[in-house]
């Protein structure tokens, strides 16, 4: 993939954050970070998100389809067959 295809809602200082960021580096993929009060804010981080889930980070995009947090990127990566994944 593409690193512009997977992007990385994050913030300093976040362990989860940290953990997605380690799983991709893990299995070969390249993405974008987007660092909060630095590249977004809350309030632009609401506006891509569906109503029903919490503002929480991170919040993974893979081909500007949301996926959701850790576990769910996990989750995904596994789906699609990518090799390597610890949880």
């Amino acid at each position: 993939m593409k690193s512009n295809m997977i992007t990385i809602y994050s913030s300093d200082y976040c362990p989860w954050c940290d953990k997605a960021k380690t799983l991709l580096n893990s299995v070969g993929l390249k993405y974008q970070e987007m660092i909060l009060n630095k590249d977004y804010t809350k309030d632009d981080l609401r506006e891509l998100l569906p109503e029903n889930i919490r503002l929480t980070v991170p919040q993974v995009f893979i081909y500007n389809k949301h996926v959701g947090g850790y576990v769910d990127l996990a989750t995904y990566l596994e789906n699609h067959n990518i090799m390597g994944i610890q949880q």
